[in-house]
């Protein structure tokens, strides 16, 4: 099937050279699925020829998971992903078996233009070409797709109004709330991970990372032909394609005794129950530990994730004033007492500082972490208290 698209898509780049009227230029906007991959949507860009009967699909999002070193290259931020091109039909066929809609923007322009995009869409699947580097924020299926069109008529006078419409401040975290839920597991996941830059705020066209408003940006825009007066709408006309109910939103929405917020919660009040019993029992012993030994392991994902990926995300992750890598020194008995109190004063004005870069907007922490927060100021407040009423080196 592969080599029979690749003979149509010769044909197609003969075909440009000369003038037609019959090809047509459509941005495809997926809605969002119902798992955490899908929760985002999907752009892509559909070209047809209608006196040759071509109708394929260019589509920047594909990427191959029998890759023998895709799981180590994704952990380390090395995410080679390509363009794939298929049938019209199949793209469709496909999206709508499982249930997701489906927005197609038919494109006017000139035909020296669309001859240009396409010409660089057949260009860009070569099996030399198809290859990219993808980045969620800044190189995905949307953002190039709107670089692709934004470049093409650079220069057409091209404007929009998208950025007089949307005047509110933004940040990535706060748009990705808009398609996640902020108390559900995939959430909890992304907020751990990702740091402080992804709560900065962004220029409002940097929300065209989402497909949603990609679409939003394209209806939004105008371009001047050059033997016309008149500003031409971008988008001639809007087709929804299995659209009746088709929309899910705020996916992840857990039900609430299953939500990170209803689990941790529970877990911290058995923990701070723990607290208040025999702290010489040898299981209340082990348990309180282990949560030194847990929120250190985190702390030393954290920083992997910082120094030794290309996950840029995760620098300056301030999930680390929690997950300190020293937590792992509490549970040694030989540690001198008076280093561990002043450990415990500092990772107590860790969690301090939490709260403030919290107020300050610097960095917003999962929802759901804040009740294990106060079981760990209540757990230092208790260490601090104990080592410096007991003179021997057992730790609690």
């Amino acid at each position: 099937m592969k080599s029979k698209i690749f003979t149509i898509l010769f044909f197609f780049s003969t075909v440009l050279a000369a003038e037609t009227k019959d090809y047509v230029i459509s941005v495809l906007t997926i809605g969002p699925g119902s798992s955490l991959s899908d929760s985002f949507g999907h752009s892509a860009i559909r070209v047809q020829d209608k006196s040759k009967n071509y109708d394929l699909v260019f589509n920047y999002g594909v990427y191959d998971f029998n890759d023998p070193n895709f799981y180590s290259n994704f952990i380390k931020g090395y995410l080679n992903y390509s363009l794939g091109v298929s049938y019209y039909k199949d793209f469709r066929s496909s999206y709508i078996s499982n249930n997701r809609s489906i927005k197609e923007q038919v494109l006017l322009l000139p035909d020296v233009l669309n001859r240009k995009i396409a010409d660089r869409l057949i260009f860009n699947s070569k099996p030399e070409n198809k290859n990219y580097r993808y980045d969620y924020f800044s190189n995905n299926c949307s953002t190039i797709i709107k670089d692709i069109i934004d470049e093409s008529l650079i220069d057409y006078d091209y404007e929009n109004d998208y950025v007089v419409q949307n005047k509110g401040k933004n940040t990535y975290r706060n748009l990705i709330y808009e398609n996640i839920n902020k108390n559900s597991w995939g959430s909890l996941g992304i907020d751990i991970c990702l740091g402080s830059y992804i709560d900065q705020e962004i220029d409002v066209k940097k929300n065209t990372f989402l497909p949603e408003y990609l679409f939003e940006y394209l209806n939004s825009s105008y371009y001047k032909h050059p033997d016309l007066s008149n500003k031409i709408k971008l988008v001639k006309k809007n087709n929804f394609i299995n659209y009746e109910n088709k929309e899910f939103k705020n996916l992840n929405s857990n039900n609430l005794f299953y939500s990170p917020l209803f689990i941790f919660i529970i877990i911290s009040s058995f923990l701070l129950f723990l607290s208040l019993r025999d702290l010489n029992n040898k299981v209340i012993h082990l348990i309180l530990q282990s949560t030194h030994i847990i929120t250190s392991a985190i702390g030393f994902l954290l920083l992997f994730l910082w120094f030794f990926t290309d996950h840029f995300t995760s620098a300056y992750n301030y999930n680390l004033l929690w997950a300190n890598p020293l937590n792992i020194i509490l549970i040694f008995k030989s540690i001198n007492k008076k280093w561990k109190i002043a450990l415990l004063k500092l990772l107590l004005l860790s969690l301090a500082l939490i709260v403030l870069h919290s107020i300050t907007n610097v960095q917003v922490f999962n929802i759901s972490l804040y009740p294990f927060f106060i079981f760990l100021a209540f757990r230092y407040l208790q260490l601090i208290k104990y080592y410096s009423k007991h003179d021997d080196l057992q730790s609690i």
